[in-house]
């Protein structure tokens, strides 16, 4: 029974801190100070050549003269598996197509995130053709401050609870910002 409990108000804490734009727009359950988000230096042994994420895997395959260097568990957006692809904002999915970091910060309540270029050309004329927004702000993003210690990092990677977004660990979202410059390609498939 207590196990239970455990796991409800953790999935409870998961969704209500889904990612949002730049200001979160979730409820807070703490947040990340500067402090907290201490530089990670660029590592050129590690330079992506390219980000793959496979969205059915839930994988994050970085890459380095052409060959996979690491290989990461994500979550992806709460739809994403139910609806497919993003196709306009609001839908809580998670894009498919060809995208670049665009950004990198410390965020509040996601510890780091990476912005990709979303929505791209072709993103946008579907948007256009359905009549609708198509969302922006994907980020690659950390935790929620709830689980800045990883206690809960096999709970969060089991489940898809973002907005949109890609979601690592901290530990694994440091890694990879190691390894990735602002330019870098995303690919992100089905």
């Amino acid at each position: 029974m207590k196990r239970a409990i455990v796991m409800a108000a953790t999935g409870l804490m998961v969704f209500l801190s889904g990612c949002m734009g730049p200001g979160g727009g979730g409820r807070k359950v703490g947040h990340y100070s500067a402090a907290d988000c201490k530089p990670v230096p660029f590592r050129p042994d590690r330079a992506a050549d390219k980000v793959v994420i496979k969205q059915r895997e839930h994988k994050v395959y970085i890459y380095h003269n052409g060959k996979v260097i690491k290989v990461f568990r994500a979550s992806l957006g709460k739809n994403t598996m139910r609806l497919g692809p993003k196709t306009r904002q609001g839908d809580f999915c998670t894009p498919v197509g060809h995208y670049r970091i665009v950004d990198k910060r410390c965020h509040t309540l996601k510890y780091r995130a990476m912005t990709i270029s979303y929505p791209n050309a072709e993103d946008l004329a579907r948007a256009r053709k359905l009549g609708v927004k198509p969302g922006d702000y994907i980020t690659f993003h950390g935790q929620p401050y709830w689980n800045r210690d990883g206690h809960g990092d096999s709970y969060t990677l089991q489940h898809d609870w973002t907005n949109g977004c890609i979601a690592l660990t901290n530990k694994d979202l440091d890694w990879l910002w190691s390894a990735v410059r602002v330019g870098t390609p995303v690919i992100i498939e089905r």
